[in-house]
């Protein structure tokens, strides 16, 4: 186990940080020749500094994980992300919040996506489900990294409830998209309202199929009172679904509920 201390640790942490923006740079330079070399430098982080306990050394360590499995992805090789994913909760999971949370959510969030791809739907619901539990914690600030762990939450709450509602736990996907609404409906970051607006506007789905018109109008107008004037196209592309849904709950019908 490694263990700094003093300038030893200042020096660690910045060799950890240098390490991971140079991999970082050449993961942005895209598929040619410097892009192809981000995976060996994201793994020369990982083997030198793997076993150190300094949270800010560990971190990188975590950092160079999740963003070598989005290239493993990005190759389509959902087999090596899931790897590295698992490896980022085997290596983290109850280490402090401040320090791993984004990392966790993103390791989280990626085994979804990759067991998905692998077509493993048992699996992919644990994962969600991993996530959804912890919808309830409280970001300090709404940071990049705050706001990324809230886009994963938010995320798998909403596919999590689609899962349920596929294996026909309607009621356990209503409860779910209902902790979603209720946990980010006033959240102000418009990449995490697009998944509130999008859970209710499948409540609004469900309580019809319930032939409970006025709970599923109150969440279509809900969406549209709630949303209807940010900017954010995916906002938007379910305000529109709200409205002609709501449009269709008021022509004249022929069943009697």
């Amino acid at each position: 186990m490694t263990t700094v201390h003093g300038d030893d640790r200042a020096t660690a942490t910045a060799t950890a940080t240098a390490m991971f923006e140079a991999g970082k740079a050449l993961q942005l330079q895209g598929d040619g020749a410097a892009g192809a070399q981000a995976p060996a430098a994201y793994d020369k982080l990982i083997a030198r500094f793997r076993h150190s306990r300094d949270p800010l050394v560990a971190c990188r360590v975590g950092d160079a994980l999740t963003w070598g499995a989005h290239i493993c992805m990005d190759q389509g090789s959902p087999e090596r992300a899931l790897a590295r994913y698992q490896q980022t909760i085997v290596m983290f999971e109850g280490w402090p919040d401040d320090v791993f949370r984004r990392n966790l959510a993103v390791a989280w969030g990626g085994k979804a996506i990759a067991f998905k791809k692998l077509n493993r739907p048992t699996e992919r619901m644990q994962a969600l489900a991993e996530l959804a539990r912890r919808i309830d914690y409280r970001p300090w600030d709404l940071s990049e990294d705050e706001t990324v762990v809230s886009e994963e939450l938010a995320k798998a709450a909403l596919n999590y409830g689609a899962a349920l509602q596929a294996q026909g736990r309607d009621q356990e996907a209503m409860a779910t998209w209902h902790d979603l609404t209720n946990r980010f409906g006033n959240d102000p970051r418009p990449s995490v309202l697009e998944f509130v607006a999008w859970a209710a506007a499948n409540l609004g789905d469900a309580y019809l199929e319930l032939r409970q018109r006025d709970e599923a109008a109150a969440q279509w107008n809900y969406v549209v009172t709630r949303f209807a004037g940010i900017d954010h196209a995916y906002l938007q592309e379910q305000v529109n679904r709200a409205r002609e849904s709501l449009k269709s709950l008021a022509r004249p019908r022929w069943w009697p509920w």
